[in-house]
């Protein structure tokens, strides 16, 4: 299976933020939708900062709104 886990990075540190992600898409107001493996979905205030396929972590730089 290729789902990753997404983290938010924040200046207080990192947080899980969903599991089994298999899906990132942009949004024209700077935010980024991700689906899940269930079709579960979540919008993020946040730019994609890294993407480590290999251990199947994907990193999201949050952003104030």
């Amino acid at each position: 299976m290729c789902e990753s886990s997404a983290y938010m990075i924040t200046p207080e540190g990192e947080t899980k933020i969903m599991d089994y992600v298999v899906d990132i898409v942009p949004n024209d107001d700077g935010s980024l939708t991700l689906s899940d493996l269930l079709g579960g979905t979540k919008i993020v205030q946040g730019k994609l900062k890294e993407v480590k396929l290999l251990n199947h972590k994907i990193i999201i730089e949050g952003i104030a709104v």
